[in-house]
């Protein structure tokens, strides 16, 4: 397989998978789908995707309590929900043939802020000549605070999901691009990042669908920023704190082959007049002290 190849592959496994987790009653309950798959829900486009992003539902890891707890229900019934899945084709094309959890970190997050990882190992019977085939990647982050309409039902290949709204995902997006930048990266001691400019493309994306004129939209989007940025300690001074190192961003921006759609121009754009426009209401500059462990 050439990388390309690879690529359609892994997103084609990704679809089968993501049926399989909605299918699932038990995980329903327990994931709140976001990231790509769900953006392209929204927006109605089909981009790759090479993983599957969610996050615990608050109440669920209430029940559960423990990261140990909410790891052995995910343990039980992700790999079944997958191989009930793939055992309903007809023909049989994907076996699961491994499910491997990962914490992120392995030891305890001082913040609770714990992830765990899912590498599904799997077989496709049509490509029996073909070796080492990447596994399918799902991401499980931690609870955290959201708006009341922050998360809605939405219909995925005939099953009802729980997904982050579009508005939420505008605001994370917002609040993932400063986590990647050095200014934050110092304040929770953490090592370096490549600056996440994705999600700079990704809201040039959201705003070709909704202009500034949806002001309802947009100050949703400003309050889940708000809300999701207090739930990691993200202090932002305004749209000056976007701007650390940006000619740096914009390298990696051009060079992400994956980001070509939408030119450098107009995802910078977008991100300015997006900022300008909260910045009347947002009551910047936000500064979110770290309690003491």
């Amino acid at each position: 397989m050439n990388p390309l190849q690879r690529e359609r592959w892994v997103n084609e496994v990704l679809r089968e998978v993501m049926a399989a987790l909605m299918h699932d009653e038990a995980l329903r309950q327990a994931l709140v789908f976001k990231g790509a798959w769900i953006l392209n829900l929204h927006l109605g486009e089909s981009r790759h995707s090479m993983d599957i992003d969610a996050t615990a539902e608050p109440g669920w890891v209430q029940k559960m309590g423990s990261l140990d707890n909410q790891e052995a229900f995910l343990r039980e019934h992700l790999p079944r929900a997958v191989r009930r899945h793939f055992e309903r084709q007809n023909p049989v094309r994907f076996t699961l043939e491994d499910a491997r959890f990962e914490r992120n970190p392995a030891s305890l997050h001082p913040r609770g802020w714990d992830m765990l990882q899912v590498k599904l190992v799997i077989r496709d019977h049509t490509l029996t000549n073909v070796r080492s085939l990447p596994p399918a990647e799902l991401e499980v982050a931690a609870a955290e605070s959201y708006g009341p309409d922050a998360v809605e039902w939405q219909d995925f290949l005939g099953t009802p999901a729980r997904v982050y709204a579009l508005h939420r995902i505008a605001g994370e997006k917002l609040r993932a691009y400063l986590t990647s930048l050095p200014e934050y990266r110092a304040k929770m001691h953490g090592g370096s990042r490549e600056f996440r400019v994705k999600d700079l493309h990704d809201l040039a994306r959201i705003m070709r669908q909704r202009p500034l004129e949806d002001v309802v939209f947009w100050e949703k989007a400003l309050r889940e920023f708000k809300l999701a940025c207090e739930s990691r300690f993200v202090d932002c001074a305004g749209p000056e704190t976007f701007l650390q190192d940006w000619a740096q961003a914009r390298l990696r921006y051009e060079q992400d082959r994956h980001l070509s759609v939408i030119p450098w121009a107009e995802a910078e754009t977008a991100l300015k007049q997006i900022l300008a426009s909260m910045s009347p209401k947002a009551g910047f500059p936000w500064i979110f002290d770290v309690p003491e462990s």
